[in-house]
């Protein structure tokens, strides 16, 4: 490689950061219009048949838990399917233990139990092992194909009062301020005054499919978002070992989260900041994406600018799901926003199905795995 000029480098982000840069757009994605305009008005049979035969197939992989003395239990995968049901429709318990009457035969429950069955699902011991696989199976059948993974953080609120877009805004504008006097903690979550205000989530992307892989999730604002990525990052891997690349904003532009992702053999791409030098200190993967980006700017912007498909899909998840989080204690937070997580992978298959088939494979064939 050629020796670069820092200036350039940084003359270069400012001017990509400023939208001075004559970046070229990509040609807009052709979509064919009646097949989804057939997966909207199929949508909810379509979802509640994927709930019902994923969360089958699940059930089927793990191991069944022995039953104790008494009366049998109401199976797990039935508590899971309701649940799943009712974040989907964004409902409480009460409600949804009518809706169970409605759609149960759908969802194949065998039988009908209270509000209080499906408010002890959300302990972890109850439920994750099963939707844990539910996101496994997903990836396996919906990320099969997918190379391009895009990561971001986000945060849904405890009560209607607050908004994170609006509190993340503030804490740019207060950074900003604030940038020649204390240094702020940069990966920080926005929080309000007041304890437990939003429940803080990370997670990645296939760019191409919008369903998620990797997570991290917790109510706890001592944990920044950087601070969660290895656990993103070895998540992803697990459930995508296919994966090539790995895309972030310029929060996550810096050698240490470089030097994770090339532990994994995958590419990094994020957006270098102002500041940035050239110098490696021992990464390799840092030096050869900043040259990338200087050596051929216009081709390196085409493969980050796909990184925007994380916010899509915040977007997407808050639109479909706009209920705050319910629950109190910590640990059924954790359910609540993997139930969120894992209703958005199954609708979004249930719309790559009809839209893009080609992008995925029938989960159908993954029950002996």
């Amino acid at each position: 490689m050629a020796r670069k000029n820092v200036e350039d480098l940084r003359n270069l982000v400012k001017s990509v950061r400023d939208q001075s840069f004559s970046y070229e757009k990509r040609e807009p994605a052709e979509r064919n219009w009646h097949q989804y305009d057939q997966a909207q008005v199929n949508e909810i049979a379509d979802v509640l048949e994927t709930i019902r035969d994923v969360v089958n197939i699940a059930s089927s992989r793990i191991q069944v838990e022995k039953r104790g003395a008494g009366r049998p239990p109401v199976p797990t995968s039935d508590i899971v399917k309701v649940m799943l049901m009712q974040t989907y429709f964004g409902m409480p318990n009460r409600i949804a233990e009518g809706f169970l009457r409605l759609f149960g035969e759908k969802l194949g429950v065998s039988s009908e139990f209270s509000y209080k069955t499906i408010e002890r699902g959300y302990d972890p011991g109850r439920s994750k092992k099963l939707l844990d696989e539910v996101l496994k199976i997903m990836n396996e059948s919906g990320n099969s194909m997918e190379k391009i993974f895009s990561t971001d953080g986000t945060g849904d609120p405890d009560t209607m009062k607050v908004n994170y877009e609006s509190k993340r805004s503030q804490q740019r504008i207060e950074k900003e301020k604030n940038k020649n006097k204390d240094k702020m903690e940069s990966d920080a979550f926005p929080h309000t005054k007041g304890k437990h205000d939003f429940q803080y989530s990370s997670f990645s992307v296939g760019v191409h499919t919008k369903m998620i892989a990797g997570l991290y999730t917790t109510d706890d604002h001592s944990i920044g978002e950087l601070s969660m990525f290895p656990d993103i990052m070895a998540h992803t891997v697990d459930l995508c070992p296919q994966i090539e690349v790995m895309l972030g904003d310029a929060l996550y532009s810096n050698r240490k989260i470089c030097s994770i992702v090339e532990e994994y053999g995958i590419t990094p791409y994020f957006l270098p900041k102002t500041n940035a030098t050239f110098r490696s200190k021992g990464v390799a993967s840092w030096k050869t994406m900043l040259y990338s980006f200087v050596d051929d700017t216009q081709s390196w912007l085409e493969q980050y600018h796909m990184r925007s498909i994380s916010e899509s899909v915040n977007s997407m998840i808050k639109r479909k799901m706009p209920v705050k989080i319910r629950k109190k204690l910590p640990q059924r937070k954790q359910t609540e926003e993997t139930l969120k997580i894992n209703m958005h992978n199954l609708r979004q298959y249930s719309y790559l199905k009809r839209t893009n088939p080609e992008m995925i494979k029938d989960y159908r064939g993954l029950c002996s795995k």
